[in-house]
Formats: C-alpha cells, structure tokens, sequence
C-alpha cells in the first residue's frame, strides 16, 4: 500500500467530514451523519468502477471516502444519549438509504466507465 495517497486522502476526507458535521446537533438524531454517509457510499460506489491507478484509488477511496465516512460514527451516535426511537429510524435511514445510494454509484460508475472506452457499446 502507499502509505502517503492514503494519509494525504485521509486529511481530506477528514476535514471535509468535520466541515460538514461540525456544530452541536442537538440531542436526536444527527440527520447530517446520515447525509455524508449516503453521500459517501454514493461517491465509494462509482469510485469502485472506474479505472484508477494504484495511488489515485488508495487517494480517494481508502482515504478520502474511507475518512469521510465511519460505521464507528454511526454506531456511536446510535448508542450515546439518542433516543431509542430516533436512533432505530436513524440507524435504518442510514442504512437503507446508503446501499440506495451505493448502487446508484455502482451504475453510474459503471455508465461513465462504459462511455469512457473507445468502441463501447451504447
């Protein structure tokens, strides 16, 4: 593995992780926890799909997207002081609406990697 792609990823996605979740939420549901997840697994599943290189993927998919988005996050706020009503929709908001998400990205990484080809099929 390339140590640095991943680390420079990781600050990345790290920062933009906390520009979009910083502030107090309140005591439900952390509704923003559960958009950077969706977004993630949105952007992690046309990630997969394209031709990367080697540190372009470490980059982007084990540190970027890797950063920006954490299960332990999700399973922290489902257990510390939430509700245990708002924490079951949050968790199955999350969950469902992320593997929605991922296989949208999957399709549209797939679409872009198609047309990207010379002679592909349409």
């Amino acid at each position: 593995m390339r140590f640095v792609p991943v680390a420079l990823g990781g600050a990345v996605g790290t920062l933009l992780r906390l520009l979009l979740t910083h502030g107090d939420a309140g005591h439900g549901w952390d509704v923003r926890m559960t958009v950077v997840n969706v977004v993630g697994a949105f952007l992690l599943g046309a990630a997969s799909q394209l031709r990367l290189r080697p540190d372009q993927r470490d980059f982007l998919v084990t540190g970027g997207l890797g950063a920006l988005t954490s299960f332990s996050i999700l399973a922290v706020a489902f257990v510390a002081g939430t509700q245990a009503s708002a924490a079951w929709v949050g968790l199955g908001t999350s969950v469902l609406l992320s593997l929605g998400a991922a296989l949208a990205g999957i399709v549209l990484g797939r679409l872009l990697t198609d047309e990207a080809e010379p002679g592909a099929e349409a």
